[in-house]
This record gives structure tokens, sequence and C-alpha cells, in this order.
């Protein structure tokens, strides 16, 4: 198995409080594994390597990369480290080959804990798992078009917001002009949502499994 580490840093200002001489902060490295340990207390997050360990089956994919996007600032975020703790669980189960993590928001402290991981590549080249919690539609469509090719939407494992709620919830009309190929693609889908998790469920809520069934995709990709 290759090696998915990821390189820390923790630079996190030290800061002094009154009657508190010589306390700090606690450093993300250790609200990260606080998130891990909160994930993995009841089952679910083993629930969850399940349901994407059936989807490498079904796709018959093995050693995938991971990229992932729209994770936002675990500095700053409860939510997000809850989100990356995930992220590290699931490459550290798996036989993963490459992670890149990026986000627009990242301040400085995190792009150094994330510091030797590389910058995120759209189109993806050989198996990826993308990792997109709850990034916008524009960017889902924008991913999505990237790699509009039958060969490339077999390599990838969406785990990302539900895209039928967006072809649900939004005209036809509407979709046409914003997000074309991923209301075409929609119904090709497998997909499968993940359990809830109440210590973090505004976190993981409407997050799913998703990926291109068995039927040929020569009439949606146009």
């Amino acid at each position: 198995m290759e090696d998915t580490s990821f390189a820390y840093s923790t630079l996190v200002p030290r800061k002094r409080r009154k009657g508190k001489v010589g306390c700090k902060p606690p450093v993300l490295i250790d609200l990260v594994d606080r998130a891990k340990t909160d994930i993995e207390s009841n089952g679910w997050m083993t629930t969850c390597l399940d349901l994407i360990q059936d989807a490498l089956r079904e796709t018959n994919i093995s050693c995938p990369d991971v990229l992932c996007l729209g994770l936002g600032s675990p500095s700053t975020s409860r939510e997000a480290r809850a989100q990356l703790a995930f992220l590290i669980r699931l490459c550290a189960v798996l036989d993963i080959g490459s992670v890149s993590i990026y986000d627009p928001v990242f301040t400085d402290a995190d792009k150094e804990f994330f510091h030797g991981l590389g910058d995120a590549k759209h189109t993806v080249e050989r198996p990826t798992i993308l990792y997109m919690p709850h990034c916008d539609l524009e960017l889902y469509e924008n991913i999505i078009g990237a790699n509009w090719s039958e060969d490339n939407l077999r390599r990838i494992i969406f785990i990302a917001n539900r895209f039928s709620d967006y072809t649900d919830n939004n005209s036809r009309s509407k979709l046409e002009v914003e997000s074309p190929r991923l209301m075409r693609l929609v119904p090709q889908l497998e997909c499968y949502p993940l359990p809830t998790l109440g210590t973090f469920s505004s976190a993981f809520n409407n997050l799913s499994v998703q990926y291109v069934g068995l039927a040929s995709l020569s009439t949606v990709i146009v």
C-alpha cells in the first residue's frame, strides 16, 4: 500500500489568557484528532467505509486517487475538521494512491497543515474518489464538465451532495442553463446516502456515495 500520510504542521499562535499563565489553545492536529475520535465512536464511520468499499467493488476500481474540493478551513470550522477526519480515516483504511486537497478559503495554518499534498487537478487521469462535501452546484457542474467523457466519468466515485436533489428542486429550464451535464448524468448514477451522524449533523447531511451504473453513457455524453 502506498503512503498516503498527511504532512502536519501546527503553526497556531501561542496566546496567554488572564489567570491562565502558560495556557495554550489546542493546536490543529489535536482538534482534528478529537474529531476523528468523535466520528469513529459509534460505528458510523464503519458504515460509511462499507458503502465506499461496495462502490469500489461495483466499479472495479482499485487503488484510487483522492481529490478533495470544498472542504473549508479546519482551523476555523468544527464541521470542516469533522469532514477532514472522515477523509483521513478513509485514506488510512482504503488502498489509496495520491491525495490532493484544495479550497480557496484555507488559512495560512491550513496550508501548512496540508503542505506536500500538491495542487488539485480537476480532470481525473486515473480512478479517483472525488470528496466534495457541500460544494455549490456550479462547482459540481464544473467538475462533471471537466470530465465529460464515458471513460472519465466511470473512473470517478463521488462523495458529495446528492445530485438528484438539485434536479428534483430546480426547473428543467434552469438546469438546462446552469447545470446541463449534471442534469443528464443524474439518471445514470447509483446513489447511496451516508447515514446521519448526530454529533456532526450539518457536516455530513445530504452527502452520498455516487457513481455511474452499468448502463452505457453513449446517449448521455453529447
